[in-house]
């Protein structure tokens, strides 16, 4: 143990050639002589609580973003309550200005250099004072002072025991129908609770309060209904209820005032509750399942105009698919540093998981059943999957259709049926309280939305539970999903004879679906069991306080 004069534990990381006396000075390279030798992406070798005092000048910017978490935490685990950690990391916006007419230097300040120490003189991250004032929080090191010195930022942290035991979060949902997005929302909020998240939900929809009832998840009901993205009578009745709406969620902010956190899916609720909770200076996050585009050319691009009001609010803005975070950046002009793209989940408790075999599978499936699970709207593709079967049929005669799902699209697809003369192999089921059960029966699962606010395709993961070879339309965030020819076949957007024969080829082979359920299962394992996407949800969420308390803390210290 080395000691200082003032009887201190002192560690210089990356110490270099800034050897000092009286410290403990650790580097990977040998010609420096360290005290130590030893790589920083590994965690250091001291034990918890043991530093009074650590150095990192220019090292952190020599770190990807996510090895950075991992190494601030090893030091703050090294680092004694009160201990003291001073960084020195490069100031972007400095070295912009100062070597604006030198462009080679100016590079070389912010990109490293790897001449002397090979890639770990690489720079691979760069620093805001909100983001690494919100780095330190979540890892208890809170800020002393901050100063800008010529080309760097030097700063000076101490670890408290700050961490946040309780984790509050209230979500608002208004919605006028149950799908996929309720049913993903109800997993991943019993999935955050079960990790010490306290969750309280306050929603319009009394299917969905039941829903989330019977997960145990206290709920709550709002009154005011207003939706101002569907028609014009739905617009001018908003409006005139708007006051209201607005009276009922701000009495909802000060009875949850004490939340960390309010999670918002619904479009109102980001419009009306998102300045409510900036007021008395509480994060919001917002979920996007889908793109924007059409809803903001509706109503003289009212909701536009509206949306643009508030859309850098948020501390973060999750949505389920590289297809709606491209239309988000592009349409909805969110900032990337805001966006996340966390793909949606199931908590589908299949206790065979790992043994039930492919064989074991396909025995369960009913010959030539073609399943297709969804809501009965315009997009949703019934009536182009009704007019592909009619090719289907006579392919193969014995084939058959099970439509599930309720909306107003319901009559309209009756007709397409009976146009067809398909009554006797089509059945328009309705809807049912387990889908499940109606996937497992399918030998072949086909989606065939076309929808262009498509934000994931839930029914497709549920599907891929089951080992169910897939079909759908090559739309939106479908691609993301299905991957063409190892888990399912994807047609031509809106080509009713490819679907056609996509679906003819996948039942005439018993060896590709083979294949496809093999492909399913592992996929479904891999991406989209609820606790790998609850851990993701609950890293951001936390991730979005700290900024929040940064973002105050930024306003300080100047």
């Amino acid at each position: 143990m080395i000691k200082n004069k003032n009887n201190q534990i002192k560690i210089n990381l990356g110490c270099g050639k800034d050897k000092r006396e009286g410290w403990i000075n650790v580097d990977v390279f040998t010609q420096f002589k360290p005290d130590i030798l030893h790589d920083l992406h590994k965690p250091l070798p001291f034990k918890n609580n043991y530093a009074d005092y650590i150095l990192a000048q220019d090292i952190l910017e020599h770190f990807t973003r996510e090895e950075l978490d991992r190494v601030v935490s090893s030091i703050s685990s090294v680092l004694k309550i009160g201990g003291i950690l001073e960084i020195r990391v490069p100031n972007l916006d400095d070295i912009f200005e100062r070597f604006n007419n030198d462009s080679e230097t100016r590079n070389e300040f912010i990109y490293g250099t790897t001449l002397e120490t090979g890639i770990f003189g690489a720079h691979k991250v760069g620093f805001t004072k909100h983001m690494l004032i919100a780095l330190m929080l979540s890892h208890d090191l809170v800020i002393k002072s901050f100063n800008r010195v010529q080309t760097n930022f030097v700063v000076i942290f101490q670890k408290e025991n700050k961490s946040f035991k309780k984790k509050k979060l209230v979500y608002i949902n208004q919605t006028l129908g149950m799908g996929g997005a309720e049913v993903f929302m109800r997993d991943l909020l019993e999935n955050l609770s079960s990790m010490g998240w306290k969750i309280i939900v306050y929603t319009n929809n009394n299917r969905f309060r039941q829903m989330l009832f019977e997960s145990k998840i206290q709920v709550k009901k709002i009154n005011t209904v207003v939706d101002v993205i569907g028609d014009w009578k739905g617009l001018i009745k908003g409006l005139i209820l708007w006051p209201i709406l607005l009276f009922e969620y701000w009495q909802i902010i000060i009875k949850e005032n004490n939340a960390n956190l309010f999670l918002l899916s619904g479009f109102i609720e980001k419009i009306i509750f998102t300045p409510l909770a900036k007021i008395i200076r509480k994060p919001s996050v917002w979920i996007e399942f889908g793109p924007m585009s059409t809803i903001f050319t509706k109503f003289l691009k009212l909701p536009k105009v509206l949306y643009f009001l508030v859309k850098s609010m948020p501390e973060r803005v999750i949505t389920s698919s590289y297809n709606s975070k491209n239309n988000l950046t592009s349409e909805a002009r969110i900032s990337l540093a805001k966006l996340r793209v966390v793909a949606c989940g199931r908590n589908l408790k299949i206790a065979k998981f790992e043994s039930d075999s492919i064989n074991a599978i396909q025995n369960q499936s009913i010959k030539n059943l073609i399943v297709c699970v969804s809501r009965m709207e315009p997009g949703k593709g019934q009536d182009l999957l009704v007019k592909a079967f009619s090719k289907v049929v006579k392919a193969i005669p014995k084939a058959k259709l099970r439509i599930v799902g309720e909306g107003g699209f319901q009559d309209k697809i009756a007709a397409e049926v009976k146009s067809y003369e398909l009554e006797k192999s089509v059945e328009l089921v309705g809807y049912v309280k387990d889908s499940m059960a109606e996937l497992k029966k399918a030998q072949v699962v086909v989606f065939p939305s076309v929808w262009s606010l498509e934000g994931f395709g839930l029914v497709l993961v549920e599907a891929l539970s089951l080992g169910k070879p897939l079909v759908a339309f090559n739309n939106g965030p479908i691609p993301e999903i299905i991957n063409d020819g190892e888990n399912g076949l994807l047609a031509k957007n809106y080509d009713v004879d490819d679907l056609a024969n996509k679906i003819i080829e996948l039942l005439s082979s018993k060896k590709m679906r083979n294949k496809f359920s093999k492909q399913a299962k592992l996929d479904f394992k891999e991406k989209y069991v609820i606790d790998i996407i609850g851990k993701i949800y609950s890293s951001i969420l936390k991730d979005s306080i700290y900024y929040s308390h940064a973002n105050l803390l930024c306003k300080k210290f100047h």
